[in-house]
């Protein structure tokens, strides 16, 4: 795992270790219709089933024994669609465009100790890796995934 430090943005970021969710942020399977109820399962395609949440939304941490902490500067970062979530700092999430299946740009919008500031970022993701690169400093900070 390799954590580089950045300059003062990426200071408050890396020190952000946020709250921990209960679940991983995806979302759960869908249950089967009752077998007598006539209807038909919605199907990947059905514009009424919700769309997948992109890798990156959930509880991230530089180290696996943090995943259990909730409270402190060693608690998971916690990412949604819209925010990410560390100790000391919150950010929106502006301006999200997928490149493909596991990489996004996006704007984080941060404030952190009464000053905002806004940076250009770029996510990628899997299943257990979420990989953030600040594009205009080319730094970057890598997290594993706490389990659901």
């Amino acid at each position: 795992m390799k954590i580089l430090i950045l300059p003062a943005f990426a200071l408050i970021l890396a020190a952000c270790q946020p709250t921990q969710e209960s679940d991983s942020g995806e979302l759960p399977p869908a249950a089967p219709p009752p077998a007598d109820s006539g209807e038909v399962e919605p199907s990947q395609s059905d514009p009424a089933s919700p769309p997948a949440a992109p890798a990156f939304v959930g509880s991230w941490v530089a180290d696996a024994s943090w995943c259990s902490n909730t409270s402190g500067p060693e608690q998971p970062v916690v990412i949604t669609e819209t925010e990410f979530r560390g100790y000391e700092n919150t950010c929106q999430i502006t301006e999200l465009q997928s490149v493909d299946d596991d990489e996004w740009t996006a704007t984080f919008v941060c404030q952190a100790e009464g000053v905002t500031s806004s940076q250009p970022v770029r996510l990628e993701a899997d299943s257990d890796e979420l990989e953030l690169t600040w594009t205009q400093d080319a730094q970057s900070v890598e997290w594993r995934r706490c389990p659901a």
